[in-house]
């Protein structure tokens, strides 16, 4: 699988609320790191926050506006929105930086756009 692919099919893991698959697109000590947050270490760690997150989150969305590739290394736009109150969405946009070791992510690490 290419790094485009890789990432695309984690995407939509997390679309289906699938945390065990997209769980299993991270490296045994893979890092995942939202804008602002400590990083989340180690497959199964990450496993439990995506867990933790379908489960008990609210709705939300997360589309991405531009991928870039090179090798095992890829940077994304993407814009980021949950629920709100009432029938709004707050929406935020977002970067990520992306490296991949052996088809697996070993390194998600995102930024907040103002």
């Amino acid at each position: 699988m290419t790094t485009r692919e890789t990432i695309l099919e984690l995407v939509a893991a997390w679309h289906a609320n699938d945390a065990l698959r997209a769980g299993g697109f991270f490296a045994p000590e893979g890092r995942y790191q939202e804008s602002g947050r400590e990083a989340v270490c180690g497959r199964a760690a990450v496993v439990a926050h995506f867990t933790r997150f379908f489960r008990d989150g609210p709705p939300w969305r997360f589309e991405i506006d531009e991928l870039v590739v090179e090798g095992e290394r890829a940077a994304l736009t993407y814009r980021f929105a949950v629920k709100g109150d009432g029938e709004g969405w707050d929406e935020r946009a977002g970067c990520a930086m992306v490296r991949l070791r052996e088809g697996l992510v070993a390194e998600w690490r995102e930024w907040r756009l103002v």
